[in-house]
């Protein structure tokens, strides 16, 4: 027996104990967050038509350092005002960072969603699929995995969990290999797939092939068969927005991340949305520290920068919540903090605080059907809410942005 298989076998068992990794092993905020409390569309989620949400119009969504997303925003802007793509230009690509708001899917889907709505003729892809759903996780419900091996997942998140991880902060593995079937979820019609990247640890290797529609077939010769994610690159795509969350993520388990710099080296982006923080400040008032969370913050932001140096950055600060069951004043910590980073480290800030209602707004969404029971998650309508304002923040903006001379 190899060493790495022993490796495999402690983790899968150490795992199962903890009761994390099978399939079915879901805390009630991952059901939640495909819950719908109401019938959801846009009217249902546009605080302007939407009495349910009449509230949020005392405190307006700012966008600080807003000078700080120049590039994005100019190119974003000719996506959404019609012009061509310049020649030899690639998709335009967001990366989204954050805990288990992420990792529903939901705000990533709302937002491509949203785009495809008002340029019908573009092509929006979903970029890097985390294999959530195969380790036995909550993820995007519209991408669907099947496999006959056992598969069992290490997230970085969880102290006691070992990986080698980059881009998406699971690791999924399998002590035997298997042809994995993978539904994409967003069908563009035949020879719609450019290509393919799986992401792994280095050593491991994975083969793949169309099987039509949006269905995808991988399989690997390694006895031991390790998965990051699978990017389906497809022909003509305008713009990438890549969900990149995980339950129980902070800013210190992103950290952790051995092969995030040499992943996102490869990965072209145009724009990283970091929104971690929910999970780091989880906790009694006095227990959180404002130096700590920016130091970890500055960490992670430059090792972004080192692996692509062009890359802007928009912070998202936390949404209101509960801690044992008590309103958590830590978020208006959060927010004090990431505006001093704003400034300091020149990217820019979006105040989802302030934009979903400020302090006690978390009882105010839950009675109004958008939060989950815990008053920390959402529901899918609550999620879809802060994609659609997510959009419209970035849309303003770009539309604001000066044209070049």
């Amino acid at each position: 027996m190899t060493a790495e298989v022993r490796r495999h076998i402690l983790l899968a068992v150490s795992a199962l104990c903890l009761a994390v990794g099978p399939v079915g092993a879901q805390d009630r905020s991952a059901s939640e967050a495909e819950s719908v409390m109401r019938v959801a569309g846009t009217a249902v989620t546009d605080p302007l038509r939407s009495d349910a949400l009449a509230f949020l119009g005392g405190e307006a969504p700012s966008l600080t350092g807003q000078e700080h997303l120049a590039q994005f925003l100019g190119h974003f802007r000719d996506l959404l005002l019609g012009g061509p793509l310049a020649e030899g230009r690639k998709a335009l690509s967001i990366l989204h960072f954050g805990g288990s708001h992420v990792q529903a899917g939901r705000i990533g889907w709302t937002f491509r969603k949203r785009l495809s709505e008002d340029r019908p003729d573009l092509i929006v892809n979903r970029g890097i699929l985390p294999p959530h759903r195969l380790a036995g996780e909550n993820g995007p419900p519209q991408v669907r995995w099947a496999s006959r091996a056992r598969w069992t997942g290490q997230r970085s998140a969880h102290r006691r969990h070992e990986g080698e991880w980059g881009l998406t902060g699971l690791e999924a593995s399998a002590l035997s290999a298997d042809t994995v079937r993978l539904w994409n979820g967003e069908s563009h019609g035949p020879g719609c797939i450019a290509r393919v990247e799986v992401l792994n640890p280095p050593g491991h290797h994975w083969a793949w092939a169309d099987s039509g529609a949006d269905t995808l077939l991988l399989w690997t010769p390694d006895s031991l068969a390790r998965l990051h994610g699978v990017w389906v690159k497809e022909k003509d795509a305008a713009l990438v927005f890549h969900d990149l969350g995980g339950n129980g993520a902070s800013t210190a388990a992103w950290l952790r991340h051995p092969h995030l710099g040499e992943q996102l080296a490869r990965c072209p982006a145009d724009l990283a949305i970091l929104a971690w923080g929910i999970n780091d400040a989880h906790m009694a008032p006095d227990r959180f520290r404002e130096h700590r969370f920016a130091e970890r913050y500055a960490e992670i932001i430059l090792r972004l920068r080192e692996a692509r140096p062009d890359i802007e950055i928009l912070l998202v600060t936390n949404n209101d919540s509960h801690y044992r069951r008590r309103h958590n004043p830590n978020a208006e910590r959060v927010r004090q903090t990431m505006v001093s980073l704003s400034d300091e480290l020149g990217v820019a800030c979006w105040d989802l605080y302030g934009a979903l209602g400020g302090a006690h707004s978390i009882e105010r969404l839950r009675e109004e059907g958008f939060a989950a029971t815990d008053h920390l998650h959402f529901n899918r309508t609550g999620y879809e809410l802060i994609g659609e304002l997510l959009y419209d923040t970035l849309v303003r903006a770009a539309l604001d942005h000066p044209l070049a001379p």
